[in-house]
């Protein structure tokens, strides 16, 4: 089919389809004739009406209406209705004049919503009041003109898209059709969209020049969504065309969806793609996105948030955000652009079937490779040929912008099918995460190779594993939703994920680091991500300030969690420009210390053995409790909550920072009976070795790993502490983290300070905490907090803190606070006030 002849075909306002399914609204006798219209008067201007009849206080009774027709300049009041398109996948009936009209779903909603006891209603609207079967009277009635003068002489007008949307925000329509049930990694077969509704002006066929593109509004009642139909081209440069189609969830629509970075955030949209006959804006990054992803065959029916909803309406905006995961969970497939090739991105995916070996490993010379070859009894390495330039390259590579979209965190946790475009060049997503294992595995035990990578690649100046944990943080949550569908072992289960994992605290905390072209979607990009986080009052609204909407979500999250574990990411750093309560986080800003209310980093170990990490690391003060005793009043947190030390002393981190903190640490802490023994045998010097190894008090037993069996870089020529605790009590292990030893106490010492308290602890604080400031446990915070006095009976929040002997609730046990009795008694005294 010609361009030309497509186009006129999608250019109709609503398509005849084929075995679609019916839906008779309860008219009452099954044999009620079909209703037809009887001709209008086309010279004296004669109109038809519906008059909407009395419910009689039966709201669950067969809607009735009649119809009156008059001509137009002595017709009587009437109320216009507009936007009323509704998608034809689904119809109702109801009865006019004891005869059955068929109609969209959407129509007959409406009808039943604003039917009253005690007032019969007069309405005008096209899909009823005109038959647009009958040419002459389409030809004449059918068209913008013709609306404009029903809408001159109507008493007022009601938009039926707007009142059915509010019911949809209210949770009052239910869903057409049941959700289809996940099925990893499947194929279906192909079927097109079927519904491609125009404007008026645009259903008489090609325009020229062609006009900016308009939106029609979503069809709420019908669970509608749009699609962009891609067309063929064969060549690269050729026009971007595309039909616009209106389709149901659930419907056997097959689709992609895009997942792709939008650029820089004030970047203007500069190119050009065909919507439907009507031009559309897009910007740079997708342009070349679809003209990669375009067949020279087939259509592609994809969608992508940019076109899919309309982005300068926020009320459509606030609707469509929950319902994205939704979105890609039902794809097909999800196909990931990273961008346009370049020489590095291309030897990266090359050389991505080359790391997919469950083992690398170095042979004798330091040439790292897989086991390929037993020769005897002895298996044998097969080095890598080239490896500091293509470990260059896929390190480059994984620091593409595209890796810190946060939009993708939910985009693949639930994507079908993941697929990695850059360029011309394809990978499997599953490839990607085995590679940043191997990748941050060699950097982890070969000290030499990034010094050899940035000489194979002189564009490099530094070598991070933080650049390539962004990978494996998104890995993680499609690891939780999939059960692991992704292994390389075949595994398709995964014990001890919790039903409410991955949490909200969770998300935001491993997320926070990602980037976004809104500040708003730091936290509207996780909601639908978060299974703890449903049902809540907290919805997105782009319309609010953005300091009202981080307040608003960290008290939604309190209440709902019934923990204050959120305000623990708030920092007291300078450069937030939000008007926010100390307490409450700014997610625009990156984090500057550890987090020890969550884990913030994934284990350097296989993700399929990776284990459901989510849930507070700690628990200084019990969260069973059935009331927490804390609420917020404006920018006021009232908290239960107990002041039990003041900061002596402060020591930031330096170069030697783990030396100089032991000689301040053993000066402040050490008792006269452990300066007679030697340091390794001290229980002191177990409490200092496991504070910094993120275990929690480091008072009871205690195991250390013979010196013969640390593993290879373990030893103080490698410049890392010679020491493994392994924490326990009874046979339980402690919350220790899951990380290798090679970095574990770089991350848990992250941008923290080492303190001394008044009352001669040890503990470790924000890197901006100061003398004199104020150590305390809140009700239902599963670490303690800094505060700083205001003067005036409030306090500013300043950050979490990990005390010795204060992180698995011992003080409070000591103090007969670890009860909920105990907290209702000490709540009685009053609450602490943070602003």
């Amino acid at each position: 089919m010609a361009d030309n002849d497509h186009l006129h075909e999608v250019l109709s306002n609503t398509l005849v389809l084929d075995n679609v399914p019916t839906k008779e609204h309860d008219c009452g006798d099954e044999e009620e004739p079909v209703f037809e219209y009887s001709p209008l008067n086309i010279d004296t201007q004669e109109m038809r009406f519906l008059i909407l009849k009395l419910h009689h206080g039966n709201k669950k009774g067969p809607l009735e209406c009649s119809i009156s027709s008059e001509p137009l300049s002595k017709c009587e009041p009437y109320t216009y209705v507009i936007n009323t398109r509704g998608n034809p996948l689904a119809v109702l009936g109801f009865l006019i004049d004891g005869h059955v009209k068929s109609v969209s779903r959407n129509i007959v909603t409406f009808l039943d919503h604003i039917q009253s006891e005690n007032e019969a209603q007069r309405l005008w609207f096209r899909d009823v009041c005109l038959n647009h079967q009958d040419p002459d009277e389409k030809a004449r009635y059918w068209n913008q003109e013709w609306m404009d003068t029903m809408i001159q002489h109507a008493e007022k007008v009601i938009d039926l898209s707007e009142v059915t949307a509010a019911l949809w925000d209210k949770g009052e329509l239910p869903r057409p059709f049941p959700p289809k049930p996940k099925d990893w990694n499947s194929t279906k077969e192909p079927k097109g969209t079927k519904h491609h509704p125009a404007p008026l002006h645009m259903q008489k066929g090609i325009v020229e020049p062609p006009p900016p593109h308009e939106y029609l509004p979503l069809d709420y009642v019908c669970d509608e969504f749009r699609l962009v139909a891609l067309w063929k081209a064969d060549h690269y440069n050729d026009p971007l065309r595309a039909s616009f189609a209106y389709s149901v969830m659930n419907d056997d629509v097959t689709y992609h969806c895009l997942s792709y970075n939008w650029g820089p955030r004030n970047e203007k949209p500069t190119c050009t793609i065909l919507l439907n006959g009507q031009t559309f804006m897009i910007r740079k990054n997708l342009d070349k996105a679809l003209r990669e992803i375009r067949d020279n065959e087939f259509k592609v029916v994809i969608w992508i948030d940019a076109i899919c909803i309309d982005q300068n309406n926020i009320s459509e905006r606030n609707r469509q955000i929950p319902r994205m995961l939704e979105i890609y969970d039902a794809a097909e497939a999800v196909i990931s652009w990273a961008g346009e090739g370049d020489e590095a991105s291309d030897t990266a995916i090359d050389f991505l079937d080359e790391l997919q070996s469950p083992i690398l490993h170095p042979d004798e010379h330091g040439n790292w490779g897989p086991y390929t070859v037993k020769e005897g009894d002895e298996w044998k390495i097969t080095p890598i040929p080239d490896l500091p330039r293509r470990l260059a390259a896929l390190y480059c590579f994984f620091s593409r912008r595209y890796f810190r979209r946060i939009w993708v965190v939910q985009e693949l946790a639930v994507a079908n099918l993941p697929s990695l475009y850059c360029g011309k060049k394809r990978a499997a997503w599953r490839q990607l995460d085995m590679a940043a294992y191997h990748l941050i595995s060699i950097l982890n035990n070969d000290k030499t190779m990034p010094a050899q990578m940035m000489a194979a690649n002189p564009t490099l100046t530094s070598i991070s594993i933080e650049e390539i944990s962004y990978i494996r943080r998104l890995f993680y949550f499609r690891h939780l939703r999939s059960k692991n569908a992704d292994s390389f072992l075949g595994q398709t289960t995964q014990n001890g994920v919790k039903d409410t994992s991955p949490g909200i605290l969770d998300a935001v905390i491993l997320c926070r680091d990602f980037q976004s072209t809104s500040p708003y979607d730091k936290v509207f990009s996780l909601l639908n991500l978060a299974k703890d986080f449903q049902a809540t009052e907290f919805t997105p609204d782009y319309s609010k300030s953005l300091s009202q909407t981080y307040h608003e979500f960290a008290v939604a999250v309190a209440r709902k969690t019934k923990s204050l574990d959120i305000i623990c990411a708030a920092e007291s750093v300078k450069g937030s420009e939000l008007d926010i309560p100390s307490w409450c986080p700014d997610w625009t800003m990156p984090a500057t210390v550890s987090s020890i209310i969550r884990h913030d980093r994934i284990p350097d170990i296989f993700m399929s053995a990776v284990i459901d990490m989510s849930g507070p690391i700690y628990n200084t003060c019990p969260q069973s409790v059935s009331t927490p005793h804390f609420d917020f009043k404006g920018p006021v947190l009232e908290v239960t909550g107990i002041i039990l030390d003041t900061i002596k002393i402060v020591q930031q981190s330096s170069d030697d920072k783990f030396q100089s903190w032991m000689a301040t640490a053993a000066n402040e802490c050490q008792t006269e009976e452990e300066q007679d023994l030697p340091v390794t045998e001290t229980p002191f010097m177990d409490k200092f070795w496991s504070m910094l190894a993120g275990d929690p008090t480091g008072v009871w037993s205690i195991e250390t790993t013979p010196r013969e069996t640390w593993p290879p870089g373990t030893d103080e020529t490698g410049g890392n502490l010679p020491f493994r605790p392994t924490c326990v009590k009874g046979d339980r292990t402690k919350h220790r983290l899951p990380y290798s030893p090679t970095g574990i106490f770089d991350i848990v010492t992250r941008g923290r300070a080492l303190i001394i308290t008044e009352n001669g602890l040890m503990g470790l604080a924000p890197h901006y905490a100061r003398e004199g400031q104020k150590l305390a446990i809140l009700n239902t915070c599963s670490v303690p907090v800094v505060l700083e006095e205001n003067g005036d009976g409030t306090y500013s929040f300043k950050g979490s803190v990990f005390v010795q002997g204060w992180m698995e609730g011992e003080v409070l046990e000591e103090m007969g606070l670890d009860s909920e009795e105990g907290w209702q008694v000490l709540d009685e005294g009053g609450r602490l006030r943070i602003v």
